[in-house]
């Protein structure tokens, strides 16, 4: 994350000291790019942004196969259109269930939840605890906040700012 404060430090002082921004501006979809970056790394490798437009696609919509004829995007056609995303697998996902167990001011919750995330299961053993003890909108508000922040560095390390 530390680039993205970098990135919204370097934003700051480019406007205190009336300087233009660098980056190419797109209204990119977070929220589908999050979708893309934290994804099942079975369904896909990842997909696409579409840099005219903001709008976010899967891989399968460059598959002629699998959706209507004349309706999937080639990215070889317009190679500066398309910036390419692949799926980071669940890695991400891990970390952001330590760090809210680590946040946890209940010592006896915070153990269960570290103790719940060791091992095969994890992700769905963590999300029962969650909803048991009731953190659940804690946990996706907080888990939300991490994933746009990773889309939004994966986007700033690309030459991209979210218009």
């Amino acid at each position: 994350m530390a680039l993205v404060t970098s990135c919204w430090r370097r934003d700051l002082l480019a406007g205190l000291h009336r300087v233009p921004l660098t980056g190419r501006v797109v209204p990119v979809d977070l929220d589908m790019l999050t979708t893309v970056l934290e994804g099942d790394l079975d369904l896909s490798t990842g997909g696409y942004v579409d840099l005219h437009t903001g709008q976010v696609y899967d891989d399968s919509a460059t598959d002629q196969m699998l959706v209507e004829e004349g309706a999937a995007i080639d990215v070889e056609e317009e190679p500066d259109r398309w910036l390419r995303v692949l799926r980071a697998g669940s890695r991400n996902a891990w970390q952001d269930m330590a760090a809210f167990a680590e946040r946890q001011h209940d010592q006896a919750i915070r153990q269960r939840l570290e103790r719940v995330i060791e091992g095969k299961g994890a992700f769905s053993r963590f999300r029962d605890l969650v909803h048991g003890e009731n953190l659940n909108e804690q946990w996706y508000a907080f888990s939300t906040d991490r994933q746009v922040g990773r889309a939004r560095e994966f986007l700033g390390e690309n030459g991209v700012r979210v218009g």
